[in-house]
């Protein structure tokens, strides 16, 4: 899966702006500063006039009024990567940002099941970043190099085999392709426009003509060569920024930003598959200018923890709301940056499944909402219940449920369980030759209204060599010993 954030530097501004109109109503562009300076980003508006990015910053000055400029950060955006990065992590192990790109690719496909199928795999991961304000293209392929294509190209196909993928790249435009301009040309002058004309021509024409690094294209976007993707190693600790466009006054206005923040970390949490229980937050104030030079100030730290671990933004949000009505800016803020550095364990009831927040119900009142999540995750057919027959032979004593709904208490155990636990192997029975010591349990007697069906067995528990203790009766029809399972 290639994941494509072909406005990222925008969606950056919008996490820190309360006012959508500003982005949205006047001209303005994102631009690359040098010798000579490029249009990075351009938002609707901008584009609506012509300004595209890669182009000339004097040739977009020239078509637009008095649009608004913003320098291009490009450590923000790496960050910014590095951080979705970590969210993605919660859909697959294997992770491979590409920040250069703007891209992040994750190798999916042992996660198909866990998420019911790779359509639905991609609007989970298209929901979860939209939640945080990121519009991502998605492509899905079976190599990288295909799956950035069609992320590029908006293609929502998901070729799943070899031959699926060679139909679905055929009508691709070589235009498309990372080709270099020459090896383009030459394409083009023998009448080549789409990637299936390449295909059907002959390789070792193509290698003579235009050199092995067009096979070497060819075969990864096929998936006949491997590309090497190494893994995402996240950072020990959380820590997040966000600078601000406009300066705050008030700490009440701190919770639009603040809010985005701890989203953030509650995605990037879930991805590490970690919790905790406190954090830290810096308020970077604006330098206060003396008469010849600006004095730095030292930014507000606070400190957060709470009597038990979450990560969910909706519950820290009040919590730090209450926590800044108490504070005082001694400026104005410019910046936030939320840190923890003791990330826990997720708690033992879980984040996906059970609740995590003090008054909920136990867990046990909670189980029918659990089952009903689970089977709408895995499907109905992979949750069974299993519900007591009325026929006390042990091998055919219970059968499989589907349905979800609450079933009965168990029953108390019987003192043949008070004797040897409750845990236990069943099996079929199995003929074992006769054992050399035993400790009686009971005898059941079965069936006996049917003709020739009646069951008559005497029980009893035994170790064996190994020190496992065995569940086994003797037939008292045969006098033949049987195993029917294990205890402990």
């Amino acid at each position: 899966m290639a994941v494509e954030l072909p406005h990222l530097a925008l969606e950056t501004l919008a996490r820190t702006e309360p006012d959508r109109s500003r982005l949205t109503e006047r001209p303005l562009l994102v631009v690359e500063a040098g010798a000579a300076p490029r249009v990075h980003a351009a938002n609707r508006a901008a584009r609506r006039t012509g300004a595209r990015p890669g182009m000339a910053l004097a040739d977009a000055l020239a078509i637009l009024d008095t649009p608004e400029l913003v320098e291009h950060d490009p450590q923000a955006q790496t960050a910014q990567i590095a951080m979705l990065a970590g969210v993605l992590l919660q859909f697959s192990d294997h992770v491979h940002p590409e920040p250069e790109a703007r891209r992040i690719l994750l190798e999916v496909g042992r996660s198909r099941r866990l998420f019911g199928g790779l359509a639905a795999l991609r609007e989970r991961v298209r929901g979860t970043l939209e939640g945080l304000g990121f519009h991502p293209r998605i492509g899905l392929a079976r190599s990288p190099a295909a799956a950035r294509l069609l992320a590029t190209l908006r293609n929502p196909a998901i070729p799943e085999d070899s031959e699926a993928l060679r139909r679905t790249l055929s009508p691709v435009p070589l235009e498309t392709l990372p080709l270099s301009a020459a090896t383009r040309e030459g394409l083009r002058a023998i009448g080549l426009r789409q990637l299936g004309d390449l295909l059907r021509l002959a390789r070792p024409e193509l290698a003579r003509r235009h050199g092995p690094e067009l096979l070497t294209l060819l075969d990864r976007l096929l998936g006949r060569r491997t590309e090497t993707l190494p893994r995402f190693d996240p950072p020990p600790e959380l820590d997040l920024s966000l600078r601000l466009e406009h300066e705050i006054h008030a700490t009440g206005a701190l919770a639009f930003p603040l809010k985005r923040l701890l989203r953030q970390a509650e995605a990037q949490l879930r991805g590490l598959n970690r919790s905790l229980q406190g954090m830290t937050l810096e308020l970077k104030h604006r330098e206060a200018h003396a008469r010849i030079t600006a004095t730095r100030m030292a930014p507000t730290r606070i400190t957060l923890e709470r009597g038990d671990p979450g990560i969910r933004a909706e519950d820290w949000l009040p919590l730090w709301q209450t926590r800044l009505e108490r504070e005082v800016l001694p400026a104005p803020v410019i910046g936030l940056r939320l840190r923890a550095t003791r990330l826990l364990d997720p708690p033992a009831q879980g984040a996906s499944l059970l609740a995590e927040t003090p008054g909920h119900p136990p867990p046990d009142a909670q189980l029918p909402a659990v089952l009903a999540r689970l089977s709408a995750r895995l499907g109905e057919q992979a949750i069974v219940r299993l519900t007591a027959s009325g026929i006390p032979r042990p091998e055919v004593a219970q059968g499989a449920r589907h349905d979800l709904d609450a079933a009965a208490s168990p029953p108390p155990p019987t003192p043949a369980q008070v004797i040897c636990g409750t845990a236990l192997w069943l099996q079929d029975p199995r003929p074992i030759p006769p054992p050399l010591h035993t400790h009686g349990l009971g005898r059941l007697e079965d069936g006996w209204w049917d003709r020739g069906q009646d069951v008559r067995r005497d029980y009893a528990v035994t170790c064996d060599r190994q020190g496992r203790r065995l569940w086994l009766y003797r037939c008292l029809r045969s006098g033949q010993w049987f195993r029917q399972g294990y205890w402990g």
